[in-house]
């Protein structure tokens, strides 16, 4: 069968999108000349709207109700696509897929709707949630997944942009310059501002790092709180920046500390090293890609527990001390000297 028109579900969130792109370029080099619709929310619609890999957008709107999931299933009925790749683990896709008609069901097994899929990967506990599953699913689909690399599209006037503002806020362009990224998508997955600006101040003091404050529009509020905290205040780029220039502000760091949010994978498409802090989600599952990261993960101490108590206390979050951390960015930065001795050693 000729795949002449192509449908792809991707999940919402920033992260996601970033290891969707390998996906979508497989998908584009396996078939030339189909047309490729992508339906995503609109979050990570920002990402993608100078990828060369697709023809058609579809922004996903929430919450849809009955009315809305029926009208959406007539609109992909319509379109008569051959085939439907669904890069996430769920039911309600697939059988949306089903109903609308698509011949050809690639996806994740879930729960209910397994039996609907033409070929489905069973999920992996032990895998990671985006980047391993997402290329078996591509692979399922008839693509050479043999490049899995990670790339971005932002627009190449916001490099200077993001130096500029870099500048305004006080950078000299000294190094080591450490980026901290407080935020997250949802309040139990953060780490404790006053932590924060413990190891700001403590890699000031023992690397003499520049440290520069990251996030968006609603981050503003925990990089007060850190800044509160340090008797010298640090860069604070945290809502001042497009998303664009937050890509290329994190391509010009040494090291970024994160917990498990978007601007994590963005480093990791721009082979930035992360210190990544998780509790309540696993490293092994939800973290970035990348040989460089250093993982401090106690999501083992948060098995069971539910969300509503990690949401009031971050107990999980709590186990990560502050030394622990400013150990994890000064062996990243000792492996990176390590290795550019080694290039530009003789021989």
């Amino acid at each position: 069968m000729e795949i002449k028109k192509l449908f792809v579900f991707a999940r919402a969130g920033i992260g996601d999108i970033v290891y969707t792109i390998p996906a979508l370029r497989a998908l584009r080099r396996r078939y030339p000349d189909a047309h490729i619709t992508l339906d995503v929310g609109d979050r990570g619609v920002l990402l993608l709207r100078s990828c060369p890999y697709i023809d058609e957008i579809w922004v996903r709107t929430r919450p849809r109700g009955l009315k809305g999931k029926v009208a959406f299933i007539r609109k992909m009925r319509q379109q008569r696509f051959d085939m439907a790749v669904i890069l996430d683990r769920s039911n309600e896709k697939i059988l949306h897929t089903t109903l609308a008609g698509v011949p050809k069901r690639y996806g994740v097994q879930k729960t209910m709707f397994n039996g609907l899929l033409t070929r489905g990967v069973p999920f992996d506990e032990g895998a990671h949630y985006m980047y391993d599953h997402f290329r078996q699913v591509a692979a399922l689909a008839g693509c050479d997944v043999s490049d899995w690399s990670l790339e971005l599209f932002p627009e190449l006037e916001a490099l200077p942009e993001a130096k500029r503002k870099l500048l305004e806020s006080g950078w000299q362009g000294d190094r080591p310059l450490i980026g901290i990224n407080p935020g997250a998508s949802q309040a139990h997955r953060q780490w404790m501002p006053d932590r924060f600006a413990r190891v700001a101040v403590e890699l000031m003091k023992s690397l003499n790092a520049e440290i520069v404050l990251l996030g968006g529009p609603d981050d503003g509020a925990i990089a007060d709180a850190i800044i509160q905290e340090m008797p010298l205040a640090p860069y604070n780029l945290a809502g001042k920046l497009s998303l664009d220039e937050t890509i290329f502000a994190i391509g010009l760091l040494d090291a970024m500390i994160s917990g498990d949010s978007g601007p994590a994978h963005i480093a990791a498409a721009m082979q930035t090293p992360v210190v990544g802090l998780y509790g309540p989600t696993s490293s092994k599952q939800y973290g970035p890609a990348g040989a460089s990261n250093v993982f401090i993960d106690k999501s083992d101490s948060c098995a069971g527990c539910h969300k509503w108590h990690c949401s009031a206390n971050r107990a999980c979050m709590r186990l990560i001390e502050v030394q622990e951390v400013t150990n994890a960015v000064a062996k990243i930065l000792e492996n990176a000297d390590k290795g550019a001795r080694a290039a530009h050693s003789p021989g």
